[in-house]
């Protein structure tokens, strides 16, 4: 079970990455902070693998291992499709992804990351 997900979180991470690129051209993600200033977030796999990594957490701490896993694994499984030209985001991973760096940013805008930005 754990190498399936294992594989599914490995694809999702490059599927949403080549979709960011393709939709912004590029890999990082600008934040404007709340007092002003603006800093930005590198879109890496090292970042997507720990935020995907966080929702199986979270996934797994909400019902017993078991079941946390099987549920993943479905989420998983609906987020990825292959057509001919590799694999892509369904509507259900984009839907995750999406989700996840809005967390991402949110919470960098709370915490103040990027405070030397604003000086």
């Amino acid at each position: 079970m754990e190498n399936s997900i294992f594989t599914y979180r490995r694809r999702i991470v490059k599927a949403a990455l080549l979709r960011h690129l393709r939709k912004t051209g590029g890999n990082a993600i600008v934040i404007k902070l709340p007092k002003g200033g603006i800093t930005t977030i590198e879109l890496t796999e090292i970042v997507m693998d720990g935020l995907l990594s966080r929702f199986e957490l979270l996934a797994r701490g909400e019902a017993e291992t078991t079941k946390g896993n099987e549920t993943i694994k479905d989420i998983y499984y609906r987020s990825l499709d292959v057509n001919g030209h590799g694999e892509y985001l369904t509507e259900t991973g984009k839907l995750l992804v999406d989700a996840l760096i809005s967390e991402m940013v949110t919470y960098a805008k709370n915490a103040g990351i990027g405070k030397e930005a604003q000086k």
